[in-house]
């Protein structure tokens, strides 16, 4: 797993920033549809906008013009394609151009950043959960804070603190979204912005665990209509027999954050929401095309041993995933592990929720 980017000198820049946002933004978000300042670089992680990038940014553009086509040569999953093609489960709730509004906790992550962004060039209106200040200022939410086109709608809700005895305030975050997903988790990396969080062996009880049943038990009183959760693989080894797998072992070594995460799941489980549970591997920052093709898998069937698919999976896929499941219907009350399969083809969109039981390398 990669270490947080550093925070970008916002503090010198936060003086200027404002003014560039308002001569800025208005023929920005008229011409892409996108916020000012986000960029996923090739490398897979968001930064200020720049031109030494002309890739990416090629890339961008393209997705942010036609954000609801086919993208297929740049091997990136179209966002909101299902929309039509069943009955609405979001009728008679709030809608932004069709489509429900969703709520986003863990948005300044580095996954969670990538499903806001993901949505919004797919013309969703999003509430992005923030509980860190400093990270709203790497992704440069303090210069938005809330901006409306006709083509999305962010709302940045600050001190949306996923943790226990939040269940009020995460109710007044969620506000009037119908789905909710849940990026937020303990981080067993070092982060540069947060460096107290690598020493608190409880953070994982704390974030993984109390908080996510806290924002589960807020969405049921506020009537979500789906709750897509970010796991993990390997939370079950308890009950697998892996309690020795390497992989678990030094995973888990961080505050017992995968036991917790299983917990997490059996909750949400019994809650009564509409859900879909994603247990990606190891995530990267890398492009797809440089981790394997995406690879959906039953539950329990991924351990990352030797001879499986693959060891990881791009954030980009999990974020892609993330979209999709807010419309498919397969993708509903499912447990679902994500990997990179390695030398191999992306999985076709429409087989992406038919998961596989055989992990094992084909000859």
């Amino acid at each position: 797993m990669a270490v947080s980017a550093s925070c970008r000198g916002h503090r010198r820049g936060r003086f200027f920033l404002p003014l560039i946002a308002l001569l800025a933004l208005p023929t920005i978000l008229v011409k892409w549809g996108r916020p000012m300042g986000f960029m996923r670089l090739s490398s897979g992680v968001y930064s200020s906008t720049t031109t030494s990038d002309k890739v990416a940014a090629s890339r961008r553009a393209v997705v942010a013009l036609a954000p609801s086509a086919v993208l297929g040569s740049l091997g990136q999953a179209a966002v909101g394609e299902e929309v039509a093609a069943t009955a609405d489960p979001y009728q008679g709730v709030a809608q932004f151009n069709g489509k429900p509004k969703v709520f986003v906790a863990g948005s300044t992550g580095e996954l969670g950043r990538r499903v806001v962004l993901d949505l919004l060039r797919g013309g969703y209106a999003i509430r992005a959960g923030v509980r860190d200040d400093s990270r709203m200022y790497e992704v440069q939410y303090d210069v938005i804070q809330s901006r409306k086109s006709p083509k999305y709608d962010l709302t940045v809700v600050k001190n949306a603190f996923i943790t226990a005895g939040q269940k009020a305030e995460l109710e007044k975050a969620i506000g009037d979204s119908s789905v909710v997903i849940d990026c937020a988790g303990a981080r067993p990396v070092f982060d540069v912005l947060r460096p107290n969080l690598y020493f608190d062996q409880s953070e994982a009880e704390k974030t993984d665990l109390n908080g996510t049943k806290a924002l589960i038990d807020a969405a049921v009183a506020k009537g979500v209509k789906k709750f897509i959760y970010i796991s993990a693989v390997l939370t079950n080894a308890k009950a697998l027999g892996e309690l020795d797998n390497k992989e678990y072992k030094q995973w888990n070594s961080f505050g017992k954050v995968l036991d917790f995460k299983h917990e997490a799941e059996l909750y949400l489980q019994a809650s009564g929401l509409d859900y879909t549970i994603l247990r990606p591997a190891p995530m990267t920052n890398d492009p797809s095309n440089q981790v394997g093709g995406i690879w959906f898998g039953k539950p329990d069937t991924v351990l990352l041993k030797d001879g499986e698919v693959g060891y990881q999976v791009s954030r980009d896929d999990v974020s892609n995933a993330c979209a999709d499941a807010i419309f498919n219907p397969k993708a509903s009350r499912g447990v679902f592990e994500l990997v990179g399969a390695s030398r191999k083809s992306p999985t076709p969109k429409e087989k992406w929720w038919d998961p596989n039981s055989n992990t094992k390398v084909s000859k």
